[in-house]
């Protein structure tokens, strides 16, 4: 550290420091924030955001922080540890789901998905219309056709002398037409399916009228009915803790290695970025504080919460003065104190 050799320089120095430190310790902290954060708060009032920064300075900065910034891989690991934490704790079982979501919330949501018929009707119909469901249901159409004709055949078997007309029958088939049965056999199969899908698409007003916003209002309250008192650890019975892990894991994954890295969620950002400072740039610095809720008292009392504490730490480790002296000392060995005392004659 270079020493100053002017003697009242150096006196002017140590008093600065010793001043200096008074102010960020003590009674006299919460003085000195009040007046800082006065002081700050008046020149917000000064200044609009299209003054202070650029949205192109903003969309730098996030595009830095949110996609290009690679990401440790000790974070994944952090997520999973939490979310096993999560999952263990005592709150799971004195927390009903009422107690996080109330009743008349649960209703508005209810209302709102309600009233959301296009998204109903597009699901109605691609699940209706979808070739795995008319595969899946034409098989056990054709299956319960089988086992009634198989269970008939075995009770027409009891009676004299069917047992005997039947093998008849099925030899007279076989000679007159070699395969006949296999094919008899595929026609019901291929006639179940087209008939099947048939239903199905017909079946979606019906289904539609079935589903009326009243119903589904009615449905979906008896269910919240059902279940809104049980505590929130009766989800462990269908996600582990193992399960809820590698779940925020692999979204963690997902945003860190793909999602952040596509066009579309830059361009989200950069949307979003837009339509704010499109609304705000020519607001002032308060009146966006004043827009999220952020007052006087809050400010002041978030210093006041972490300031001191910091400050005595600081202070204790003998870091508090060295960071002082090391931002006071350029100014008093630049010589600028030495030609003032010069020009005043001292």
């Amino acid at each position: 550290m270079t020493a100053i050799k002017h003697p009242v320089v150096a006196a002017l120095f140590e008093a600065h420091v010793a001043h200096s430190l008074n102010l960020l310790q003590g009674d006299e902290l919460a003085a000195h924030l009040a007046a800082e954060v006065d002081a700050d708060l008046a020149n917000a009032a000064l200044l609009k955001l299209g003054d202070v920064v650029s949205r192109d300075l903003i969309k730098a900065t996030v595009r830095t922080y949110a996609i290009d910034m690679p990401m440790a891989g000790g974070i994944p690991e952090l997520v999973g540890e939490i979310a096993r934490a999560l999952h263990a704790h005592p709150i799971q079982d004195k927390t009903r789901l009422v107690d996080l979501i109330s009743d008349q919330q649960v209703r508005e949501m209810i209302n709102k998905g309600v009233e959301m018929r296009e998204v109903r009707e597009r699901l109605i119909h691609e699940v209706l219309g979808n070739p795995v469901l008319a595969d899946l249901s034409s098989d056990l159409i054709y299956r319960g056709i089988k086992g009634y004709l198989a269970q008939s055949n075995d009770a027409a078997k009891n009676i004299p002398g069917a047992s005997m007309l039947m093998g008849l029958g099925k030899s007279v088939l076989s000679k007159a037409s070699p395969g006949l049965e296999k094919s008899l056999d595929e026609g019901l199969l291929n006639y179940v399916h087209k008939s099947t899908k048939a239903t199905l698409r017909s079946s979606e007003k019906a289904l539609l009228a079935k589903l009326s916003d009243k119903v589904l209002q009615r449905t979906a309250l008896d269910f919240w009915g059902e279940i809104k008192n049980q505590p929130a650890s009766t989800l462990r019975r269908y996600v582990s803790a193992e399960t809820l892990e590698e779940w925020f894991v692999i979204g963690y994954e997902y945003w860190r290695a793909e999602l952040r890295h596509t066009e579309y969620y830059a361009t989200v950002i950069d949307l979003g970025i837009d339509c704010f400072f499109d609304k705000y740039q020519d607001a002032t610095l308060a009146f966006l504080l004043e827009e999220v809720g952020v007052t006087r008292d809050m400010i002041l009392r978030e210093a006041m919460r972490f300031a001191p504490p910091v400050l005595a730490v600081l202070h204790e480790q003998g870091m508090l003065e060295g960071i002082l002296r090391r931002q006071l000392l350029p100014f008093y060995t630049s010589g600028r104190v030495e030609a003032v005392l010069a020009a005043q004659g001292l």
